[in-house]
Order: structure tokens, then sequence, then C-alpha cells
């Protein structure tokens, strides 16, 4: 009798080693599971909102200019083109314009709250989006830089396109609950375009010193 109690009792013992074993197991997936989580949703949302305030700032700071605020060209009275290059003070004064107004629009979206279904951390596909949802505050600071692109492609018989872009990278440094995170974002944006009738020198000066300049043909 006192034999059967004993085995029991093991068995119990046995079980509930077991049970806090699992549960062990269960707690240390969760909490490995929900850092990436946490980043991957906090990637989302802003890679989503940095894109659409990028966008709507550039196209208001765009709206401003036009190609030839840009570029300087000058034609002989043959109307052969003599000279082709950037105007600097308006391209550098476009870049902070763009730069600024980029980053108070996105520091602007201040602290933001994500939404993440508690069967998201659990790491298995098949109850992912189940569960009670899990409100995580997101604080986020950005730094903008912008960069000036051109490019130059033939689409003719004596018939340039000559495309201007912004290159526009965003650093953000978010704060949340578990740690701190950076996302980085990159887009391009169309500033301006124009298709350039006639032979074009075969250098394009990118600057008004005549210091930096691209080769159009290799």
């Amino acid at each position: 009798m006192k034999k059967g109690r004993k085995r029991k009792k093991r068995i119990y013992l046995l079980a509930f080693l077991a049970l806090i074993v699992l549960l062990g197991l269960c707690l240390f997936n969760l909490k490995k599971n929900v850092r990436p989580v946490v980043f991957t949703y906090c990637d989302a949302l802003i890679s989503a909102l940095g894109m659409e305030s990028i966008n709507s700032s550039a196209a208001d700071v765009v709206a401003l200019y036009e190609y030839s605020d840009f570029v300087d060209l000058k034609r002989g009275e043959d109307g052969r083109i003599l000279y082709l290059g950037t105007n600097t003070a308006t391209v550098n004064g476009f870049v902070r314009s763009l730069a600024l107004r980029c980053e108070n629009a996105l520091n602007a979206l201040g602290k933001q709250e994500i939404v993440i279904p508690a069967g998201a951390f659990t790491g298995s596909p098949l109850i992912a989006g189940s569960g009670p949802n899990v409100k995580v505050d997101v604080t986020f600071f950005s730094t903008v830089h912008c960069d000036f692109i051109t490019s130059f492609e033939n689409v003719g018989i004596n018939q340039t396109r000559h495309a201007i872009y912004a290159k526009i990278e965003v650093l953000f440094n978010t704060v949340l609950p578990i740690a701190e995170h950076e996302i980085s974002l990159e887009n391009h944006i169309m500033i301006a375009e124009n298709v350039i009738i006639g032979e074009i020198p075969n250098v394009y000066v990118a600057s008004e010193d005549g210091t930096d300049y691209l080769d159009l043909i290799p």
C-alpha cells in the first residue's frame, strides 16, 4: 500500500516537473519571438507611414520648380547646344528644402501604436493571426538625407531624354518598450524630365565651377 502511494507521488512529481519544464520552454520560445515579431510589425508601420509622408512632402516641394530651374542649357545661333550644366544654387536650395520638409513631416507623426495578435508571438503560422491584440507604443525620430541624380537616355536621332531625380534616404531611430530599433528607408522621386533636341555635348557639367562633371559618351 505504501509502495503504491510512493509510486503515485513519484508520478505526480515527475508530471509536475515535466509541466514546469514545458511551461519554461514555452515562455523561452515566446520571449525569443517577441523582439523579432515587434520589429517586423514596427518596420511595416514605419515604412508605410514614411513612404506616404515622403511622397506627399516631395510633391509639395517639386511643384515649386521646373526643369529649367535646375538646368542651364545654352545654344549657339545655329541652334546647336554649346553648354549643358546644373544650376548649383537652385539644386542646393531644392535639396535642403526637400530634406527639411520630409524631416518635419516625419517627426510630426509623433507616437504611433502597433497592434499585434498574440498568436504571432508563438512562432506558429497556424495561429499567427489569432488571439487577443497586444498594443505596443512606438516613438521614433528621423534623419533625412537627399541627393540629386541625373540620367541621360537616347530616345531617337538627336533626341536625348534628360531625367532628374531626388534620392531620399531616411534613418528612423525607434524607441520601443523592449528595445531601440533602427529602420532605414530609401526612395527615388522624379523631379523633372525633358527631351533635348539636338546633339548634346560630350560632357554634362554638374557644378558651376566645372569641377564636377559627367561623361555622356563613354
